[in-house]
């Protein structure tokens, strides 16, 4: 398991973009979907927090498990969902990502780091949350739809904040 320590905030929503764009990282739809969603507040400060990186597998889930499940398992671990604004800012921390050119449908990126966040609507519709990738040597951050029943491989690999009051990661 990976951790590191991140600082997020402190930009609005514009600067957060501009940012992002001069890095440059690349955005799906479903990433500026998220970014400008009325419902997406910027903190105005910055805030620190521990993250980890970790497998479904490495959860426990050897057979995949739905995001209820991966939630249930993680907690078990101290591991809690990131605040959203804090997935964008992962980009900048996450740049040596290896890169995995398989095309898949319907289904995780290989290769790819989803940031366990809740998500800002109950609407399949809206994207769900946002993961990273690097394609063509390229810093992507995309959002992501997927169902409550979605089975996520053992493979896939989440990013989860660390519960500050845990003591099962020290």
């Amino acid at each position: 398991m990976v951790i590191k320590e991140i600082t997020y905030g402190g930009l609005s929503r514009e600067h957060l973009f501009d940012r992002l764009k001069g890095y440059p990282i690349f955005l799906n739809e479903f990433a500026e979907m998220l970014l400008f969603s009325p419902h997406f507040c910027p903190s105005p400060q910055q805030q620190s927090l521990s993250v980890a990186e970790i497998t479904v597998g490495g959860l426990g889930l050897q057979q995949g498990g739905t995001l209820e499940e991966i939630r249930k398992q993680a907690r078990l671990l101290g591991l809690v969902e990131c605040p959203l604004e804090a997935a964008f800012y992962s980009r900048f921390y996450f740049t040596d990502q290896e890169e995995v050119s398989k095309k898949v449908v319907n289904q995780n990126p290989p290769g790819a780091l989803v940031i366990y966040s809740k998500p800002l609507l109950a609407d399949r519709n809206f994207p769900r949350g946002l993961y990273l990738r690097k394609i063509k040597g390229d810093l992507w951050l995309r959002g992501y739809r997927c169902s409550d029943d979605y089975v996520w491989s053992p493979l896939d690999a989440f990013l989860f904040q660390v519960n500050a009051s845990s003591r099962t990661l020290e």
